[in-house]
């Protein structure tokens, strides 16, 4: 038996220069069905996506991120610099040159426990200092779907970068998807051909982050 899924894991990298190629969209169908296998708090399946492939729509949505770090760290902040704002327009808004950007939102869930959730209102928490107190599960989750779709992505031969500075500009992009205001946008995923074969990654010692008891 071999290490299939090691060798896969190993091959997922950070992608942020793409060619022009565009992603078939039963590609994409396909990158979702992993995704929404992954496990979820109580079952909640809390994700929500939103693959955009519209050229002049992603270009949009980039000028508009660039603009939300703009206004961001260009106003109320001592250090900024005009090379500072350069880079953080940059550095939010590359998915702007990728032919698919995958909008992650996180949808509401719903605790399993209904007694454990009156003990903890009647502790003063409510609803998301619950969630927060026992784990992020709602955030997890919707990671985990990422995580799970990264790994489909590089296993059909195509590159990603998982984003999320991006959500700095989250009422623009929502406004500019036409999506619900409830969702919650966590993270921006840019898809496509990989233009370079990024160098391989450096891990951590097995003894720093791992032991046995």
């Amino acid at each position: 038996m071999g290490n299939d899924f090691l060798e896969l894991a190993s091959k997922r990298r950070s992608i942020r220069k793409f060619t022009d190629k565009p992603v078939p969209r039963e590609l994409v169908d396909y990158f979702i069905s992993c995704a929404e296998n992954a496990p979820s708090g109580c079952n909640s399946q809390c994700w929500y996506f939103v693959a955009v492939d519209n050229k002049d729509l992603i270009i949009k949505l980039g000028e508009a991120t660039a603009e939300a770090a703009r206004d961001f760290y260009g106003n109320g902040y001592s250090g900024t610099t005009t090379q500072f704002l350069h880079a953080k327009e940059k550095a939010v808004s590359f998915f702007k040159d990728a032919p698919l950007v995958i909008f992650v939102f996180m949808d509401k869930t719903k605790f399993y426990d209904e007694k454990a959730v009156e003990a903890f209102y009647e502790k003063g928490y409510d609803y998301r200092g619950m969630i927060d107190k026992l784990g992020y599960f709602d955030v997890l989750s919707v990671g985990a779907a990422i995580q799970n779709l990264l790994l489909a992505v590089t296993e059909k031969g195509y590159g990603a970068c998982w984003m999320n500075d991006p959500v700095i500009a989250e009422d623009k992009i929502k406004e500019l998807l036409e999506v619900r205001e409830d969702l919650r946008l966590i993270s921006i995923i840019p898809v496509g051909e990989p233009k370079y074969v990024p160098a391989p990654k450096v891990l951590k010692e097995r003894s720093s982050i791992l032991e046995f008891k």
